[in-house]
């Protein structure tokens, strides 16, 4: 790529950005110390893209949602740095981390233009509000409709997310319903104000395989439809590989690597990334599933170096004194691991 075609696809990048992340920094105050939840978190969210976020569970996949609407919870937790900003489809853009959590402005936000599916609906839907009143409340919040509209809206996006008997069912209360379709009313109450951005948090759980294909192609079939972005975290590089066109992989809060879809699946390269493939089931593999030796760190008590060290098979002298710096392999995948930049180091 000549340096006008690399200035020309950065130009047409920046203009079709809808999320920077920049330098995150997520910080727990408890009484047993500060727990860096999320520690120097960097990506972006372009129009229209899907982006996995995958790791094992505690790597800080939830708080970097959480943040991204000043839902992180409060007040343990704190944005100790970074920016997040926001490019709106009118200018200026907002940076998020300079608003107040509780102020106008985000409120907003939160819901109309990003909106988020939780991971378990029986305790995201209220049991005293039927599923109808509850998309009446956000839609009316950020839409000037009546009741009635209001009402008519809520019926359709049941519809729309191909609940049985929409007009039934907007009456009905989150435990009249199974948890497919708790979970499909919450992707409509997400989707009712047409976001620009839907956060779907392990959309999946506790759901047997059939209906986790059924809600997968939904909400691609609708992400589709209203043409907005998704960032959908799991633990399964099943969904990512399914799901999104770049993946971001998370470790004890931070990222790993970084990559699209096709050239982490074709080529990973972290120790930890290549770690969680090995332990994927294989169709027609008969072999006992190879787990990652070790347990995450402590949160308190973090090694001085790479993160993963204490379970990784491939480290090296540097890994235990200072954690990896970023490296850009191949063009756009970019990878933390000393053993890569010590060999571009050499190879430059």
């Amino acid at each position: 790529m000549t340096q006008k075609e690399g200035l020309s696809k950065a130009i047409m990048q920046s203009s079709n950005r809808l999320i920077e992340v920049d330098n995150l920094r997520v910080q727990f105050h408890i009484p047993q110390g500060i727990v860096r939840a999320v520690d120097g978190v960097s990506f972006d969210i372009n129009r229209g893209q899907s982006l996995g976020v995958v790791g094992e569970s505690g790597c800080g996949k939830s708080v970097t949602a959480l943040a991204l609407m000043l839902l992180h919870p409060q007040p343990e937790a704190k944005i100790a740095t970074g920016k997040i900003v926001y490019h709106r489809q009118e200018p200026p853009p907002v940076e998020i981390t300079s608003l107040d959590i509780y102020g106008k402005d985000i409120r907003d936000i939160r819901g109309k233009e990003i909106a988020m599916i939780f991971q378990e609906p029986m305790t995201s839907l209220s049991p005293v509000y039927t599923i109808g009143q509850q998309i009446v409340e956000a839609i009316r919040l950020h839409q000037d409709l009546d009741k009635k509209q209001a009402r008519d809206l809520a019926t359709e996006m049941l519809d729309q997310v191909k609940i049985s008997a929409p007009k039934q069912r907007v009456d009905e209360y989150p435990h009249q319903l199974s948890g497919g379709m708790r979970q499909r009313a919450m992707i409509a109450l997400a989707l009712s104000c047409k976001p620009s951005l839907l956060i779907a948090d392990e959309p999946t759980t506790a759901l047997d395989v059939t209906i986790e294909a059924q809600i997968l192609a939904l909400i691609k079939e609708l992400q589709r439809k209203f043409g907005m972005s998704l960032m959908i975290i799991t633990h399964d590089l099943g969904v990512v590989g399914e799901m999104a066109d770049e993946v971001i992989v998370m470790y004890v809060g931070k990222i790993v690597e970084k990559a699209s879809t096709k050239e982490l699946f074709d080529n990973p390269l972290h120790p930890y990334t290549r770690a969680l493939f090995r332990s994927l089931p294989k169709i027609g593999d008969r072999q006992r599933l190879q787990s990652i030796p070790g347990s995450v760190p402590s949160p308190y008590q973090l090694p001085r170096g790479c993160s993963f060290q204490g379970r990784c098979e491939e480290m090296l002298d540097e890994c235990r004194e200072k954690a990896p710096p970023p490296c850009h392999v191949d063009g756009d995948h970019l990878v933390y691991c000393w053993r890569y930049y010590k060999t571009a180091e050499s190879s430059g």
